[in-house]
């Protein structure tokens, strides 16, 4: 993970992580695979297709290939 080191409201150093490309995939992988559900006037549905929407958004943003490739290849199959 990458460190950036910032200064909080007390002027004290903070240290805020970022997430790396694959971090950032293999999340919404196990959520593609395995999404959380929402009650709906419909009865229960699970939310597997906002998980790829937002894969989708998050693929041009990577700079990692294998990243891209793996939550490409993600999507992929639940499509």
């Amino acid at each position: 993970m990458k460190n950036f080191e910032n200064r909080n409201e007390d002027n004290e150093n903070v240290v805020e992580e970022k997430a790396s490309d694959m971090e950032i995939a293999e999340l919404l992988g196990r959520h593609i695979d395995n999404p959380c559900s929402v009650d709906t006037s419909e009865g229960v549905k699970d939310i597997r297709y906002f998980y790829i929407r937002e894969a989708k958004k998050m693929l041009s943003k990577m700079t990692d290939e294998k990243a891209r490739t793996f939550l490409d290849l993600k999507i992929k199959e639940y499509e």
